[in-house]
């Protein structure tokens, strides 16, 4: 089909000759349009030509913005993306095959109800295991959140805070107390490596068993009671093997004993010249303190006694 001018030199004659050529030779003649063709003009039955060419021998692809591409006969349709995003393979007859590789990497975020893997589900902010127990090998867990949780078990915890709280109990540093009342309680046994310090008083200060006091006094705020066959053991002066015990004969009735109210030595059954002048008053020993007892008695020349004298009897 030749490209057919009419120049503005030509008379309207040759217009209608040429014009009625291109008509009847160049368009063809409507008459002879296949009846398959509905329309009425020349780009109207292009369309449906393409429509009809497309629906036996090509096909219609459209994305998710409802963008359409025609594919034809002669056509390629390509399947692009990265190694790590998309697999396809083409294979025969016709089959093209697409899928997710053993590694998928997404750039931006995955939005789904439950996302599984293996026996872990991630749904809705929580993280569950069929097995169980979720394991992050030995790998950290940093949080800058709060960690909530039945039972926490591990060989170590390790805060980046001041105070720590576990349940009510605060630790802060190196003290430790209880946020709900002023006592702590421990229900099995407590051994302590060095020494106890309870308000002025250590135990075992120096790792000797001992008791002291800063202050110099030891208070018992209730009475103490050893148990039977248990003494009091005094050191003295030197630290050696020998002690001086107290301890009592077996009572057979409640007995009390006093100490004086005054500053000595207490003298025992095997004491030895330890009475002293001063420790016996004036007229302390009379007939009734000495096993026998003869009086002498001084009288003046008028016979008034003037002394009398008590010694012991023959």
């Amino acid at each position: 089909m030749a490209v057919k001018n009419i120049v503005v030199t030509d008379t309207l004659e040759t217009f209608r000759t040429t014009f009625n050529d291109l008509a009847l030779n160049d368009f063809g003649d409507i008459a002879t349009l296949s009846g398959a063709i509905s329309a009425t003009t020349i780009v109207g039955a292009m369309n449906e030509t393409i429509s009809i060419a497309t629906s036996s021998a090509g096909f219609t692809i459209e994305d998710s913005s409802s963008t359409q591409q025609i594919v034809g006969g002669g056509d390629v349709l390509r399947v692009f993306g990265t190694s790590n995003e998309i697999e396809a393979v083409v294979s025969a007859t016709d089959l093209l095959t697409i899928g997710l590789p053993n590694a998928v990497s997404i750039t931006t975020s995955v939005t789904a109800p439950t996302v599984s893997t293996g026996n872990m589900s991630l749904t809705n902010g929580s993280i569950t295991d069929s097995s169980g127990q979720i394991s992050f090998v030995n790998e950290n867990l940093v949080t800058t959140g709060t960690i909530n949780g039945g039972a926490i078990t591990g060989t170590s915890i390790t805060g980046s805070g001041a105070t720590h709280t576990l349940g009510t109990i605060e630790i802060s540093g190196n003290t430790i107390r209880s946020t709900d009342s002023s006592m702590m309680i421990i229900n099995d046994n407590l051994t302590i490596n060095n020494k106890l310090v309870a308000g002025v008083t250590s135990i075992n200060p120096t790792g000797t068993n001992n008791i002291e006091s800063s202050t110099g006094f030891t208070v018992f705020g209730s009475s103490l009671v050893l148990a039977q066959n248990k003494f009091i053991a005094f050191e003295g002066a030197s630290d050696n093997t020998s002690e001086t015990t107290l301890t009592v004969i077996d009572p057979s009735v409640d007995n009390v004993l006093s100490l004086p109210d005054n500053t000595g030595t207490i003298i025992s059954t095997g004491s030895t010249d330890a009475i002293t002048e001063t420790m016996m008053a004036n007229d302390a020993i009379g007939q009734n303190e000495l096993k026998s007892v003869v009086s002498l008695i001084i009288y003046n020349s008028s016979g008034t006694a003037l002394k009398t004298i008590f010694g012991a009897g023959a």
